[in-house]
C-alpha cells in the first residue's frame, strides 16, 4: 500500500468514472470491487485531498465504499 498520508489532486473534466476510480486506487496501491453497476462521467477539481476524501468526491450520490478484508467494496446505498 502507498503512503497512508498521500494527498491527491483531482483535476478531471468529463472523465469516465471507472477510469477515474481505477487511477486513484492504483495510485493509492489499494484494490476495489464494484458491486453495483457504476457508469457515467465525473468532473471535479480539488487539491490536497486524503484518499478517503478523494474517493467521496468521485463516487456519485447513492454510492458508498467500505473496506472489507483489504478490498474496497463500492456499492449502491440501500434505500
Amino acid at each position: 500500500m502507498a503512503d497512508p498520508n498521500m494527498l491527491f489532486d483531482l483535476n478531471l473534466k468529463d472523465t469516465d468514472l471507472q477510469a477515474a476510480l481505477d487511477d486513484i486506487f492504483r495510485q493509492a496501491g489499494r484494490a476495489f470491487e464494484v458491486k453495483d453497476p457504476l457508469d457515467g462521467v465525473v468532473s471535479v477539481r480539488a487539491a490536497d485531498l486524503s484518499f478517503h476524501d478523494a474517493l467521496r468526491m468521485l463516487l456519485p450520490a447513492g454510492y458508498e465504499a467500505h473496506e472489507e478484508h483489504g478490498i474496497y467494496q463500492i456499492r449502491r446505498i440501500a434505500a
